[in-house]
């Protein structure tokens, strides 16, 4: 009895380590921030020359995460704007407010033979707090705006994805 016990545990540890390089091909880890993950798409787009600081944030943004590419390949054009907060930035306050801003852009993404593959606008509200320091305001509100464009740059990185893919 013993000897049929110890051949059944030497086929059982023949069979695991058998398996063990298939199921280490099944496992499939692959790193989250890699060129292979799964938010990692080029695709072959040019931009337009940005003419604000807010539009150079969403190009930088979109260069980074789709990609850039020159000669025939479709050209995607962006103009942002930024909406002022209901209260000026300028003069110091006692008191601590919340305030807002909103962003928008209009994208437009042109074929080589000038045909619209794509044309929208996207808009973004972020929030910043006005207290008792302009320049702390004036800061406080630029950072706010250009959160609320790389906001923008994942929302137009989405759409162009999609307009191309069509």
């Amino acid at each position: 009895m013993s000897s049929s016990s110890r051949a059944a545990r030497f086929a059982s540890v023949f069979l695991a380590l058998a398996f063990v390089p298939a199921l280490a091909a099944c496992t499939g880890f692959t790193p989250v921030y890699s060129d292979a993950g799964l938010g990692a798409h080029t695709v072959a787009v040019k931009y337009a020359t940005p003419s604000t600081r807010l539009e150079q944030v969403i190009y930088q943004d979109l260069a980074l995460k789709l990609g850039k590419s020159s000669g025939d390949v479709p050209t995607v054009t962006v103009t942002a704007t930024a909406t002022s907060p209901s209260t000026d930035t300028s003069s110091a306050t006692t008191t601590v407010a919340s305030r807002q801003t909103t962003v928008t852009a209009i994208v437009s993404v042109v074929a080589v033979d000038g045909r619209v593959i794509f044309q929208g606008s996207r808009s973004v509200t972020e929030e910043f707090v006005n207290g008792g320091q302009v320049f702390s305001n004036q800061q406080a509100l630029k950072e706010a705006q250009e959160r609320g464009a790389k906001s923008l740059a994942e929302t137009i990185r989405l759409q162009v994805l999609s307009a191309l893919s069509k």
